[in-house]
């Protein structure tokens, strides 16, 4: 089991050997061999982000990979670019592997004192943690970012159709209709008819439908063409042209007519001074 989980480690730290100088070397060089068993392949060193086409696809680590304190490394994984950055900082090194399509990134940081323990010898001597850091590196460097979809243009579209309301939301406000040519046909957006006997629905609960407090100057029974009441004096006729919508000054049957003989005098009114119809005699 042990020989399947590190099949290939072997091979790859012969190759580079040779050219350790540190122990984040070694990091990193672990670090390629897990890109590598999972499909990626190197094509370089630096963070050109563009392709030619003509890249030399290999499973060894590129010239150059350890000449720096940074480590760059070029990658190709089902012919998308993906670039390691790998810095050193306060004895710790922490991996980016961004993918440069839509420059999503993954990373990770180890420590290097407490990773790697030896510069030689097997792995177990090496990184006793080996295992542990497989899986790490799995979960959180390589599975995170292969795994998340490319954002696209035709991903993109589909959200925003996704987005807009159903034609058939319940909450829509349905537009206006055009209005009908037959005018035998209501306007459903037309207020409903003012009620006869204003205000009657509102002290008897038993009164037939209408009323209320919502009053129409242009109901029958009431007096259009005499929009003057409560004028004293009222308005000259032609005053307010005829269908227009003009709301009386006051209620009817308030002050004397011009021509007519002012109504009684109200039986609630006080007594003029010095008056006295013995009527408590």
């Amino acid at each position: 089991m042990s020989g399947d989980l590190l099949f290939g480690w072997d091979l790859t730290f012969k190759t580079i050997e040779r050219d350790i100088r540190r122990k984040s070397d070694i990091l990193v060089a672990f670090i390629h061999w897990n890109l590598i068993r999972r499909g990626f392949r190197s094509i370089g060193v630096g963070d050109e982000r563009t392709l030619t086409g003509e890249e030399e696809r290999s499973e060894l680590l590129p010239t150059g990979w350890h000449d720096k304190d940074t480590y760059i490394i070029r990658y190709l994984l089902e012919d998308k670019l993906y670039i390691l950055h790998a810095l050193n900082t306060d004895g710790n090194l922490i991996f980016n592997l961004m993918r440069s399509d839509d420059l999503a990134v993954s990373n990770i940081a180890l420590n290097i004192e407490d990773t790697v323990t030896e510069m030689s010898g097997p792995i177990d001597k090496m990184m006793p943690y080996h295992k542990d850091l497989i899986y790490n590196l799995k979960r959180d460097l390589i599975d995170t970012i292969t795994s998340k979809p490319t954002t696209t243009t035709e991903t993109q579209t589909s959200r925003s159709n996704t987005s807009r309301i159903p034609s058939d939301d319940p909450l829509r406000v349905p537009p206006r209709p055009r209005p009908s040519a037959r005018p035998d046909i209501p306007d459903p957006w037309d207020l409903p008819p003012a009620p006869l006997n204003i205000g009657r629905s509102d002290l008897d609960p038993f009164a037939p439908g209408g009323g209320g407090m919502i009053f129409n100057p242009f109901a029958p029974g009431r007096n259009p063409d005499d929009p003057g009441l409560g004028i004293p004096g009222g308005l000259p006729r032609g005053a307010v042209p005829p269908g227009a919508r003009f709301d009386p000054f006051g209620p009817p049957a308030v002050g004397p007519r011009p021509g007519r003989r002012p109504g009684p005098p109200d039986a609630d009114h006080f007594p003029p001074p010095g008056f006295n119809d013995h009527m408590f005699m």
